[in-house]
């Protein structure tokens, strides 16, 4: 598994447990990694560049926040989805990332709003080329673009952590369906921050949460 040539190269400002940490999160969240792929510490120490420790701590606090299994042979694994799983991830998003959209409405200034423009387009692009790939970065990009813009310690980190569980199983079912099934909502949530309309920005992201959702949800149950 050739990690090392995904990852960013290290920013020297942060130690090696937050650069491995940080890496991986992303991994995740591209979709890089699959439900049930497993890896060994030493193999990701030695794609990283460095030793085993920043890899065991970076992986223990992805395990705790459920992205993550331990196997019994001590082979990290990502964890496989459940229809339970999904059902809660379902309820804690669209209850969650909505009110956090509302939250940052008004932190979103005219550089981040062409920000999230440019974004879409670039989204658009992926779906019209079949890029899977970019399509799950953009679409990931777009979301926190809006989410990051606002002040919000608490919501931020909890649901940065519902991506990192459902992001993999987003990544399979993307690849078998394709990109020209996907629809969103991204424009209705840009026209809802041009006006500064809080509403509109929170029904268009719960409509483009449950859109998202329901076509998992389909393939979990085929």
């Amino acid at each position: 598994m050739d990690i090392l040539s995904k990852v960013e190269p290290r920013d020297l400002k942060l130690n090696a447990n937050e650069w491995v940490y940080n890496s991986l999160c992303q991994l995740i969240l591209s979709g890089e990694f699959v439900p049930g792929i497993s890896f060994t510490f030493r193999g990701i120490a030695n794609s990283f560049g460095v030793s085993t420790m920043p890899v065991r701590e970076a992986a223990n606090r992805l395990i705790s926040e459920g992205a993550l299994d331990m196997s019994e042979k001590r082979r990290i694994t990502v964890s496989q989805m459940t229809q339970s799983k999904f059902d809660e991830l379902k309820v804690a998003r669209l209850y969650l990332e909505p009110h956090l959209a509302g939250l940052a409405l008004n932190h979103i200034n005219s550089k981040r709003l062409n920000l999230l423009i440019n974004i879409d387009k670039n989204l658009d692009y992926a779906i019209s080329t079949g890029n899977v790939v970019d399509y799950i970065k953009y679409n990931y990009q777009f979301h926190f673009g809006i989410y990051e813009a606002g002040s919000s310690p608490v919501l931020l980190p909890l649901v940065r952590t519902l991506w990192l569980r459902f992001s993999p199983f987003y990544r399979i079912v993307s690849g078998r369906a394709g990109t020209q099934t996907m629809k969103d909502f991204h424009k209705s949530a840009i026209d809802a921050i041009k006006d500064k309309d809080s509403v509109a920005l929170i029904n268009a992201m719960h409509s483009d949460i449950l859109e998202g959702m329901e076509m998992l949800n389909e393939s979990l149950n085929e």
